[in-house]
C-alpha cells in the first residue's frame, strides 16, 4: 500500500508541474500575441477569458519575470 500512495505522489507532482509549465507556455502566448499587435479582445475571444483577465493573466507573468 505504501508504495501505491508514493506512486501516486510522485504522479500527482508530476502533473502539477507538466500543468504549471502549460500555464507558463499559455501565458507566454498571450503576451507574445499582445506584444505582436493582436487586441486584448481579440485574445479574450480566442480564449474564453474576460478582457480584465487576460490584462491581469499578463500584468501578473510580467511582475513574475516571465
Amino acid at each position: 500500500m505504501r508504495a501505491r500512495l508514493d506512486a501516486a505522489l510522485r504522479e500527482r507532482d508530476a502533473a502539477r508541474k507538466a500543468a504549471d509549465a502549460a500555464e507558463a507556455e499559455f501565458r507566454d502566448a498571450m503576451r507574445q500575441a499582445l506584444d505582436a499587435g493582436v487586441t486584448v479582445t481579440e485574445v479574450a475571444e480566442l480564449t474564453g477569458y474576460h478582457r480584465n483577465s487576460v490584462r491581469r493573466i499578463v500584468d501578473s507573468a510580467d511582475d513574475q519575470g516571465g
